[in-house]
């Protein structure tokens, strides 16, 4: 009897593996173009299931070959969701980032705005984003609302790209960062799509100014929020980078 429990706890255990991992993938995907080629993968499972078991030789023989690629497939169009994936099952949660630092962001965010300069400020958490640091101007230099503030003037030869906030350092300016293709900001400007972008690829927050209209808006992952108030922008900070317990 205890033979059979224990087979079967097995099986529900194996199960249950499978589908919390399935869950996981498909919220990360959820929301972005991968979700689609998903859906078209299972639908090729599907037949490729019903031609075996019907034993239709040469549709059998053309979806076997075509999953001999299946992981290189995968691992090519899933690779940012995998990353994802990955980074939150092996790398451990930190927090570098005081009160007395986001207060600094939100000053300089709040100044930006109201003189509608533009800006992109990404700050960096569990993933390394040093990679796109590397045709950048690299400062290292403390964070202070003034300094924020000058390097997105207009005139600061510095104004163009993102800065790049690690560990409480500003560490690097002129930053180039991928583009989003995705349908939710890719009707706005490149500094919005660079904004999605570096947040889709990495689990980085992402704070854009419109240079046009002086509008805030937050990227996290899939997330997306537009034209939100400094008070927001403080809530958002204070959740995504779990900053609750920090000292001053």
């Amino acid at each position: 009897m205890t033979e059979i429990w224990t087979k079967y706890l097995v099986y529900i255990i194996d199960i249950a593996i499978v589908l919390y991992s399935s869950y996981k993938f498909i919220s990360f995907i959820r929301g972005t173009k991968a979700i689609n080629i998903f859906w078209g993968l299972l639908i090729i499972a599907f037949f490729t299931i019903v031609a075996t078991k019907l034993k239709l030789p040469i549709t059998s023989w053309l979806l076997k070959q075509f999953w001999l690629a299946g992981i290189i497939i995968l691992a090519i169009v899933f690779q940012p969701e995998l990353r994802s994936v990955l980074s939150e099952l092996y790398l451990p949660k930190r927090s570098y980032h005081s009160i007395v630092i986001i207060e600094e962001i939100l000053s300089a965010v709040k100044e930006i705005s109201l003189n509608k300069y533009g800006a992109l400020i990404v700050i960096e958490q569990n993933i390394g984003i040093k990679d796109f640091t590397k045709n950048a101007v690299i400062l290292n230099a403390d964070i202070s609302k003034e300094l924020i503030v000058s390097i997105f003037y207009p005139n600061n030869p510095l104004h163009d790209g993102a800065i790049i906030i690690s560990k409480d350092k500003i560490l690097a300016a002129k930053c180039i960062l991928p583009l989003s293709e995705e349908s939710y900001c890719k009707s706005y400007g490149t500094r919005h799509r660079a904004g999605c972008g570096i947040a889709q690829h990495t689990d980085a927050v992402a704070i854009i100014i419109s240079e046009e209209k002086g509008t805030i808006s937050f990227a996290q992952n899939k997330e997306f929020y537009t034209n939100i108030s400094i008070e927001r922008l403080r809530e958002l900070l204070t959740e995504k980078l779990k900053n609750h317990n920090q000292k001053i």
